[in-house]
């Protein structure tokens, strides 16, 4: 029917979307941010020779590495999406035996031993669709548990994108000023390519 296959539709587009966002963050942190920031400290050159005021300056100035919070932020993006596709490969190995139950009967003794068991099952299920009819078959409906994940994942990325703010802003400056021990006056230091990390 048409609200099955716009189902379908949406359900695949929003696995395209999930992928290509996926890849194409992983692309951009792995393969531009990390040679953009492996020698950010050593290019974080301070206006003075005080011993530890510059390391002091760059602590400041980078709490966190940028790039090891973006790959955090990937990680924890995913997570939802892990425990989303988790559930419900649980939820269809149940409702297959559930199924293999109502059409043959379970034995209480037998139990399912290994993957291969749900294999095996799932495949007589498929095999007997035709003689159970379809008013006999049941549709999984996991809109519930995607619109809870899809809430999780935005509020993460939410979250992360007010940590990245409060911890660096959106612009790198060029300059960054610092005073703190041991620096004994206000000390500028100069951040490596400020214009690209920004874009």
């Amino acid at each position: 029917s048409g609200s099955d296959s716009l189902s379908y539709l949406s359900f695949s587009l929003g696995k395209l979307w999930l992928v290509l966002m996926i890849l194409l963050r992983l692309a951009v942190v792995v393969l531009a941010g990390y040679p953009m920031y492996q020698d950010e400290q050593e290019r974080f050159v301070c206006n003075t020779l005080q011993p530890g005021c510059s390391n002091v300056c760059y602590d400041l100035f980078s709490p966190v590495s940028h790039f090891r919070f973006w790959l955090i932020q990937t990680v924890s993006v995913l997570l939802p999406y892990a425990a989303f596709s988790i559930y419900v490969l649980h939820k269809v190995a149940v409702h297959i035996v559930r199924m293999h139950c109502l059409l043959h009967g379970c034995k209480s003794n037998k139990g399912l031993s290994s993957p291969k068991d749900v294999k095996q099952l799932y495949r007589s299920a498929v095999v007997n669709r035709a003689d159970s009819g379809a008013d006999n078959l049941s549709v999984l409906n996991f809109s519930g548990a995607y619109t809870v994940h899809l809430f999780v994942r935005t509020l993460l990325e939410v979250a992360f994108a007010a940590v990245q703010y409060f911890l660096f802003g959106f612009f790198v400056p060029d300059r960054f000023s610092c005073h703190h021990s041991p620096c004994t006056s206000t000390v500028d230091c100069y951040v490596s390519r400020p214009t690209e990390k920004s874009i």
